[in-house]
């Protein structure tokens, strides 16, 4: 039965025995080098360089990366990938390991702290183990959020040992007939919901808190996106379709990216969009539009990173940089603006490797300006390209490497990796200006989780608010924009006053905001349709997508008239402003 599921596998994906034997990436006919071996192997630009982090036994087969706010790297590793020890997925496994009911699963997540210089890490732990298949990992104040087979879970230290003694599931049902994709990319923005990439082939029921007879509240197939709230409180369905969607990233205007393979290498994300996977159908509108136009050569696409910060060199930023495991490579694509749509042009290999065993499957941009690459160091890859059963297939072995900018003449350093747990208020709000997008949305995140009561929230918002009534930067100004709307300071005189903001990044983030509003009132829909008609793009989109989330008769006159207007080269806004009419019928 597996040898025929593997043919017809083979058969979809356009790869035949021939075409496998022909292409030795996909086995690496070498041995497996050790971590200062390979370290050597590596291709870069001049200037960068790479550094091991952490590598086996302590992580094998890295999955997911993760930042916390005390500059904490947190990595979902799995020991029994491709085969669940419980669960839809259960197959044989070959001679070496026995069958799945022999021992209980071995996976964990590993947390490493004080990365210096180096990139060595001062402490290192298994905060959790006995996962089954982890990929998707969040932390948070209260602990890790974590999917292994079939929830999403939070995993807490309730004696301060330093490693979790309690586990609470918030959503169960999630499929795993499929291991390779499954729940992953958990992030966490500014506007309090965690985005996440659902899997090819699974299909998931999902389930609020994971209590039995709780009814389904999703219901997803395959390639999607998805949102949740980290308290398990809700759960909603982003986009639609997609293959296998792995690995997710925003930019500064609030823009999400997916990775994906077998239908483009990389995707920005609208919000309701439809898009190209196996055999499904679009929505009546078309599928969501491109903005690449090229494969990258690969059967394997993942783990994609937008680059906001002042660290490397200013033609690397702007740019998404993209794992492709199946040729070892780490893809680098720099962001061209056609009005709000974001196209690619892509630039030379960020990273190659002479060791073929280099699988990249996850990158981060960390709170210190470097680049981490999740390596799943592997003979072979991929899930359906090879063999479940091929006696190369690692299970033990897994790197984590940082990259940092050392300069032409190597006397850079890398900036030292902040902790923003130490910071008070004031500290954490100048944060929303840094140069880096992921501190800056830390920082947002926790100003918000320390207004916990009522007391503390009243104290943020006025701190917020005289934040905004002195000197800011576009940056610190529409961060706050998010802490407001989440802490309850929001009112109609902000929305006016940001409205004729001088930063498109400011007036853009305000339309964001006006669209997760329960409620739109008279004023706010009026403020809103003053928005579609900015003069940038990017506003123009958000504030579409933001009305087509408040379905109401005075807001189609607008629309269509922004749709009259579209430029060709728009594709984007022209798709959200047909999917904000749709919406309002």
């Amino acid at each position: 039965m597996l040898r025929h599921t593997l043919a017809a596998a083979c058969v979809t994906f356009g790869l035949t025995a021939a075409a496998l034997a022909q292409n030795p990436q996909l086995v690496a006919p070498t041995d497996p080098l050790s971590p200062a071996e390979q370290r050597e192997k590596f291709r870069l630009p001049p200037g960068f360089e790479i550094q091991l982090v952490v590598s086996e036994p302590l992580v094998g087969q890295p999955m997911n990366l993760a930042f916390d706010a005390a500059g904490r790297l947190w990595i979902t590793s799995s020991l029994e990938y491709p085969y669940p020890v419980k669960g839809e997925g259960v197959q044989p496994r070959d001679a070496r390991f026995g069958r799945p009911s022999e021992h209980p699963a071995r996976d964990r997540l590993v947390v490493v702290e004080g990365i210096g210089d180096d990139g060595r890490p001062a402490r290192t732990r298994v905060f959790a183990d006995g996962l089954n298949i982890p990929i998707g990992v969040l932390p948070t104040p209260k602990g890790p959020l974590v999917y292994d087979i079939p929830t999403i879970s939070l995993h807490r230290d309730r004696d301060g040992d330093g490693r979790a003694d309690d586990e609470r599931s918030l959503f169960d049902g999630f499929g795993n007939v499929d291991t390779h994709g499954m729940n992953n990319g958990f992030t966490r923005w500014i506007d309090g919901w965690v985005y996440a990439c659902h899997g090819f082939r699974n299909t998931s029921k999902v389930r609020q808190l994971g209590r039995d007879g709780q009814p389904v509240v999703l219901t997803m197939n395959s390639g999607n996106t998805y949102r949740f709230k980290e308290d398990g409180s809700a759960i909603e369905q982003f986009t639609w379709g997609q293959v296998n969607p792995f690995g997710l990233t925003f930019d500064e205007y609030g823009n999400a990216y997916t990775g994906d393979c077998h239908s483009m290498p990389l995707t920005m994300l609208l919000r309701g969009a439809y898009y190209s996977s196996f055999g499904k159908p679009h929505d009546g509108l078309g599928f969501g539009p491109d903005m690449i136009d090229h494969s990258h050569g690969s059967t394997g696409i993942c783990g994609p990173a937008y680059y906001q910060a002042d660290h490397f060199p200013p033609d690397y930023r702007d740019n998404l940089f993209l794992c492709n495991p199946v040729t070892g490579r780490v893809h680098r694509d720099k962001l061209e603006n056609r009005g709000s749509t974001r196209f690619v042009v892509t630039q030379p290999d960020f990273v190659t490797c002479d060791d073929p065993w280099f699988r990249p499957v996850d990158c981060q941009l960390g709170p210190d300006g470097c680049l981490y690459v999740a390596d799943f160091y592997n003979a072979v890859i991929g899930h359906y390209e090879v063999p479940l059963t091929h006696p190369k297939r690692d299970r033990s072995r897994g790197r984590v490497w940082r990259i940092v900018y050392r300069g032409e003449d190597g006397a850079t350093d890398p900036p030292p990796m902040p902790n923003l747990d130490k910071l008070d208020l004031d500290g954490l709000l100048r944060k929303l200006g840094d140069p880096n997008l992921v501190v800056r949305t830390l920082a947002t995140n926790a100003v918000v989780d320390r207004a916990s009561d009522d007391r503390t929230a009243a104290g943020t918002r006025a701190a917020v608010k005289s934040l905004l009534a002195g000197e800011s930067t576009p940056e610190q100004r529409a961060h706050a924009l998010w802490i407001l709307h989440r802490v309850g300071g929001w009112n109609a005189e902000f929305a006016a006053s940001f409205s004729r903001d001088d930063s498109l990044l400011v007036r853009t983030h305000l339309a964001r905001v006006l669209g997760e509003r329960k409620l739109l009132s008279g004023v706010d829909r009026r403020r809103l349709t003053q928005l579609l008609s900015d003069v940038d793009g990017f506003v123009r989109r958000a504030a579409a997508e933001s009305l087509g989330r408040h379905p109401h008769v005075e807001h189609v006159e607008p629309l269509l008239d922004r749709l009259a207007d579209v430029p060709t080269a728009d594709t984007h806004l022209r798709h959200a402003v047909r999917i904000a009419l749709r919406n309002q019928f």
